[in-house]
């Protein structure tokens, strides 16, 4: 177990990352459940060390761990903090961002607002609302898409309008390929992925590393270790489906990868006609 320290000034958002990945160190390590609180309250410097010491619920021997998280939700998620979260999560729109970006920051956000997510249609068209419009009119505007549905629809859109990250492998292969292959105007934005399961970097910042001598090194996950995106978005560490981004599977239950992976054998069986 080797999680970063609390100390009970970073806010929220800091305060239920750290909480979750806690947790999940925890029973990667196989820690006996008995020894969670303490486990984690080791990690505890300046204000939250002084809430542990002082609170006689959160320090009383054999508290449970459920307990333990209620306590401390209640001391580090203020009222005030949740409301802005909520305002946030209400005006929250792609803009700039990759479709898989604006997932990311989609689920972050909802995890404080429970009760606007909990009808998968009002969660699915939600999510739709905030995508840019040239994919927003890719997607399904029924009132029974589900969530899965309309994320899946928006990163074909975005693939299909020369957005859709690409493969290491493939930026090679169209660089040394001498065919007619279509590329994407040069204000489009482009994405770079070493894996098709991480979050991914915008191309400007590639082609900056092959201008001049200098180079500047990729970013890496301080997660889980892989390059390509950070720990902010890392789906790893948020432990949602490694492949869609989506929360309610993983990705050995992903529906969505098997048609991904079709509808990705037509456009390169039309790709070589």
């Amino acid at each position: 177990m080797n999680p970063r320290d609390f100390r009970g000034t970073e806010g929220i958002l800091y305060a239920d990352d750290w909480l979750e990945d806690v947790q999940r160190s925890l029973e990667l390590a196989e820690v006996p459940r008995g020894l969670w609180v303490t486990s984690a309250a080791s990690q505890f410097f300046n204000i939250a060390l002084t809430w542990y010491r002082t609170d006689p619920r959160a320090s009383v021997r054999g508290i449970s761990w459920e307990d333990f998280r209620k306590l401390f939700k209640e001391k580090f998620y203020p009222d005030v903090a949740l409301t802005a979260l909520e305002g946030q999560f209400a005006s929250l729109e792609q803009g700039s961002s990759s479709v898989d970006e604006y997932a990311a920051e989609f689920f972050r956000l909802s995890r404080f607002v429970p009760s606007l997510v909990q009808d998968e249609g009002c969660k699915a068209q939600k999510f739709r609302r905030g995508l840019i419009h040239a994919v927003r009119t890719r997607t399904s505007g029924r009132r029974d898409a589900t969530f899965e549905q309309i994320l899946m629809e928006a990163q074909i859109a975005e693939e299909d309008f020369g957005l859709k990250p690409k493969k290491s492998s493939d930026v090679l292969g169209a660089s040394s390929s001498a065919g007619p292959a279509k590329r994407p105007h040069p204000q489009q934005r482009q994405f770079q992925q070493q894996q098709p399961q991480m979050q991914f970097q915008q191309a400007p910042a590639r082609a900056q590393q092959h201008q001049g001598r200098g180079q500047r090194p990729a970013t890496q996950c301080t997660f889980c270790g892989k390059p390509g995106h950070t720990r902010e978005v890392c789906r790893k560490r948020l432990g949602v489906c490694l492949y869609c981004g989506a929360p309610d599977h993983q990705l050995r239950d992903c529906h969505a990868s098997g048609i991904r992976r079709d509808q990705d054998g037509v456009q390169q069986a039309r790709g070589g006609q």
